[in-house]
Formats: C-alpha cells, structure tokens, sequence
C-alpha cells in the first residue's frame, strides 16, 4: 500500500476493519464541512481518512478483488472473474446461514 496506510501487510478481516473506520470518518467529516467548509482542520481529517479508504480499498482489491466497479481492472479478462470471489459474509464462519 502506498504511504497512507498503517500496516504492511493487513488481512482480509483487517483491510475490511480499515475500510469501514475510514469511511465512516470521511463521509462523517462531508457532512460536518457542508455546514463548516473552512474548517481546515476537519478538511485535514477528511482528507488522511479518505486516502487511507482509497489505499484500503486498492489493497484489499488486488489481494481478493474490488469492492466496488470503480475498482475492477477489466483489462486483465476478458470475463467476470471477479465476480466469482465469495461475498464478505461468505466468509465469516461465525453465524452462517
């Protein structure tokens, strides 16, 4: 990951963990900046949070394939291969279905 990142080399779990806290930080710091736009403190917080969410995302995305569309490399197939991983709660073995 890029130098936004805490971690070397983060599990699937932890990369998910590390994408949920910074999207919750960023999209909560868009909302305050609607109604606070030069605070440059909290344009600071929001900006680490959403570049720590985009190397999260890209990490977790070249480990065990994107999250989102923005992400998918589709120059690498020439088919949906990456629809193929199992869903997030697919691999949680606790409270199965």
């Amino acid at each position: 990951m890029s130098s936004c990142s805490c971690s070397n080399n983060p599990s699937r779990e932890q990369l998910l963990d590390q994408i949920n806290r910074s999207s919750f930080a960023a999209y909560d710091m868009l909302l305050y900046l609607d109604t606070h736009p030069d605070d440059a403190e909290a344009q600071a917080y929001y900006h680490k949070n959403a570049c720590i969410r985009k190397d999260a995302m890209r990490e977790y995305a070249r480990q065990y394939g994107p999250l989102t569309m923005d992400l998918i490399d589709d120059t690498r197939s020439d088919s949906w291969e990456w629809m193929k991983q199992p869903w997030p709660w697919e691999l949680n073995k606790k409270g199965r279905c």
